[in-house]
């Protein structure tokens, strides 16, 4: 009977398991042009080791609960000095391995124009608190969490 008890638990383990594995979250800031712009690129990458139908449904805003503009590529040969990187159709993604998923926030802080404020704050969609990455895989709708993002480097660009 434990041998019973010990199978259910290792099928049930297996199907549960994710579709998706998060292999790093990274965020960098871009401070650039005259009229102070700051931009926050976020790249979430992904492993998927399944061949199955899969789509990215949406990336979402812990803090905001808001969706943002996302795009998706395929990483070829990611242990190469150069990968390439091939963009996909995020409703429909058959292949399996390494993907990329990026998207932005943007603010601008004053337009540095005689007469207008400076250091304007203007609030930013950043996502401090993670982010929900919710796909499709077959016909269950799965969700992926993203806690943290890693802080890069900030680009100070003239």
């Amino acid at each position: 009977m434990k041998q019973f008890a010990f199978l259910f638990l290792l099928l049930s383990s297996a199907s549960f398991a994710q579709d998706l594995a998060m292999v790093k979250a990274t965020k960098q800031t871009i401070n650039s042009g005259a009229a102070p712009t700051s931009t926050i690129n976020y790249l979430i990458e992904i492993k998927r080791s399944k061949k199955c139908k899969l789509s990215i449904d949406s990336v979402v805003n812990v803090y905001t609960q808001k969706t943002t503009a996302f795009n998706v590529v395929k990483v070829d040969n990611p242990e190469s000095v150069s990968p390439k990187y091939k963009p996909v159709n995020a409703s429909s993604i058959k292949d399996k391995g390494m993907f990329q998923i990026t998207f932005a926030s943007m603010k601008n802080r004053g337009s540095g124009r005689p007469g207008t404020p400076m250091n304007l704050i203007v609030p930013i969609a950043d996502f401090t608190q993670g982010a929900i990455v919710y796909y499709t895989a077959g016909k269950k709708k799965k969700q992926l969490l993203v806690e943290s993002f890693e802080e890069l480097e900030t680009i100070n660009a003239p």
